[in-house]
């Protein structure tokens, strides 16, 4: 099963473990997104990405120019552990990353949580990207 059907099974479990109200919910709100063009503002392939500086699940600062200076980047922003679309996508990164090493391109995933979070979601899912 690739990633992309995988998500979908996903998608579709949760809609049906919820409510008609919940799913309307869901829905009213991604509406709101797709109405409010939030995805046309996001970065798309080949796009600059903006200057960054941010802590390391391990406490090292990390800053995009420097992870540039040994290759290409790839950055994937995750929600968090408790996200199954999420841990998805970060396997499915991890389960590709020799061709990323291939053309000499670093992973790098980006989260709002924890440091021991993403420590633990690291562990349990034997990824070896750059958190």
């Amino acid at each position: 099963m690739n990633l992309r059907e995988e998500l979908l099974r996903v998608y579709e479990d949760a809609r049906s473990n919820r409510s008609s109200e919940e799913n309307e919910t869901t829905d009213r709100a991604a509406a709101e997104l797709f109405d409010a063009g939030t995805a046309d503002r996001a970065k798309a392939v080949g796009d600059v990405a903006p200057v960054f500086s941010l802590p390391s699940a391990t406490g090292e600062t990390v800053t995009l120019s420097d992870l540039l200076e040994d290759g290409p980047v790839v950055l994937s922003f995750y929600r968090g552990s408790w996200c199954p679309y999420c841990n998805l996508e970060l396997r499915a990164l991890q389960a590709n990353i020799m061709e990323f090493k291939a053309r000499n391109a670093r992973l790098v995933a980006i989260s709002p949580q924890v440091p021991d979070e993403s420590l633990s979601t690291a562990e349990k899912h034997s990824l070896t990207l750059t958190f």
